[in-house]
């Protein structure tokens, strides 16, 4: 196994070090090797393949043409009961 180094700035860096200053795990890689855990556990496949067939084509749509969306007003005026 070979090692990485990872450069945490901002927000991130200072969750880590929140982490280990509680005492929730024994150093920043331990905190890091946890969440990929985390993360890798829960992948759901049927999500990633909405998310890349659907929203990303809907996403692509609308920056190709913006005038096809709707108003935070008329979204509430669609999804309120008649």
């Amino acid at each position: 196994m070979t090692d990485l180094t990872i450069v945490l700035t901002g927000a991130a860096a200072d969750r880590v070090r929140k982490l280990v200053a509680e005492e929730h795990y024994s150093g920043p890689a331990e905190a890091v090797a946890d969440a990929l855990d985390a993360l890798e556990a829960n992948r759901d496949p049927e999500l990633d393949r909405w998310l890349s067939d659907t929203i990303v084509t809907r996403a692509e749509a609308f920056a190709a043409d913006p005038t096809r969306s709707l108003t935070p007003d008329q979204v509430r005026a669609r999804l309120s009961p008649r």
